[in-house]
């Protein structure tokens, strides 16, 4: 009530709430799904820096050892304490016809001849989308790695988006990076 007795009427009808309410709902439904892409894309940044830091340890090692490697972790590579927050598995396809660390110790870490061993010549990401975490099967199904004995290509994949395709980038020792599977929806 006010000064005069009247009951008040100040507030909001149902029909301005509604109007509202509607607007609202529009701008959720433009919006959310362009918050996924922005999302995804940003997660990506996560491969370039993985692959930055696995080309300079290659660099490095190159440096030491006169020759390109495929053991990460003798190169002084270790995502290992990150690896719960990673949505890229990162490494090398460490086959047959990929020049590869000898088995055995390199630098004083054990180091598999053959395989995508987790740890040695592939790191797998930590966080799962749609409970996948992509391995290196995934990723070299997209990716044909060159095989010589003074290149190398790194590889790095994820399943970010909403679909089911891997998300892969890879590096080269000319610092050549490229985007070779881009996610999709």
């Amino acid at each position: 009530m006010n000064k005069s007795g009247k009951l008040s009427t100040a507030g909001f009808t149902l029909v301005e709430l509604m109007v509202v309410v509607a607007i609202i709902g529009i701008l959720s439904a433009v919006a959310i799904p362009n918050f996924k892409t922005y999302q995804a894309k940003a997660k990506t940044s996560e491969a370039k820096l993985q692959l930055a830091s696995i080309y300079s340890a290659e660099i490095a090692f190159m440096g030491d050892a006169d020759a390109f490697a495929s053991c990460l972790m003798s190169m002084g590579y270790n995502p290992a304490p990150e690896v719960a927050n990673r949505f890229y598995s990162t490494g090398f396809d460490n086959g047959d016809s990929y020049p590869r660390a000898p088995a055995g110790q390199i630098n004083g870490i054990p180091c598999a001849a053959t395989g995508a061993v987790d740890g040695t010549h592939w790191f797998s990401a930590g966080k799962k989308v749609k409970n996948h975490t992509p391995v290196i099967a995934d990723i070299a199904a997209a990716v044909l790695i060159p095989a010589t004995g003074d290149t190398f290509t790194a590889a790095a994949g994820g399943q970010i988006g909403d679909s089911a395709n891997i998300d892969v980038w890879t590096i080269n020792n000319t610092k050549n990076m490229i985007h070779v599977a881009p996610f999709g929806y």
